[in-house]
């Protein structure tokens, strides 16, 4: 089956989709300094070929087969430009964009008995964004086999959640409350965007919203009784 080889500085990739040309191509990448000294930005194009190299290769392959030269050659770039933008693959690969923390937060602006409906609401949002919904399946996908991701994800929806909305949630243990909502929403996401099971599939993100909704503000804002009215270890009948 005939490859075409692309040549990367002294990095090649090989792709069975077209025949191998007569020449090796070499991929030249602009970088645009604007007159300034020091850490160039670079073109945004080859930036986000970049992001979406490395997301699609966690995605695939988790976070170990995720090499910095398996991203370069799918983005067609040197494996040295993941450094000079991002620094190392985790940034790459985990980098969501600007303003999806705050689409989270924002909702602890509004009325206290919204809470549940808009932060159910405002999280599937994110998945359902392609632009978001990317970073987010390469970490949780990465999460299972690498403790670096899982920090990454834990810092991105519990500890930063923690820190921004934590004095505004009331009663006793703000912290357990909202670690109980965002969990039982990631799970509801694992279960519809990763593992793709057929009944969450099947709903829209507005029959979710209804369901699931009332069940974080419970979290948040509801009564939260110490013990389970029912004793677990109670012998069987």
């Amino acid at each position: 089956k005939s490859t075409r080889r692309l040549r990367l500085g002294k990095y090649q990739c090989h792709s069975p989709e077209r025949p191998k040309p007569s020449r090796p191509e070499r991929t030249t990448l602009k970088i645009d300094s604007g007159g300034k000294t020091g850490r160039r930005p670079g073109s945004v194009s080859s930036r986000d070929a970049i992001l979406n190299a490395a997301r699609d290769q966690f995605t695939r392959h988790g976070y170990k087969g995720a090499t910095m030269r398996a991203i370069g050659c799918q983005a067609g770039a040197d494996p040295t430009l993941i450094r000079h933008f991002f620094g190392n693959k985790d940034a790459a690969a985990m980098q969501l964009p600007a303003g999806a923390a705050e689409t989270l937060l924002r909702v602890f602006d509004e009325p206290q008995d919204t809470w549940g409906s808009r932060l159910t609401g405002a999280y599937l949002s994110l998945w359902e964004d392609p632009d978001t919904a990317a970073p987010l399946r390469a970490v949780l996908v990465s999460a299972f086999t690498n403790e670096q991701a899982l920090e990454q994800f834990r810092a991105l929806l519990i500890a930063t959640m923690n820190t921004a909305a934590i004095h505004r949630l009331p009663g006793e243990n703000p912290t357990l409350r909202l670690t109980l909502a965002m969990s039982h929403l990631i799970g509801v996401a694992l279960a519809r965007y990763i593992m793709k099971a057929p009944a969450l599939g099947a709903e829209s993100v507005e029959a979710l919203v209804a369901r699931v909704g009332p069940i974080v503000q419970q979290y948040l804002t509801g009564a939260f009784p110490e013990h389970s009215a029912i004793d677990v270890n109670a012998p069987r009948r």
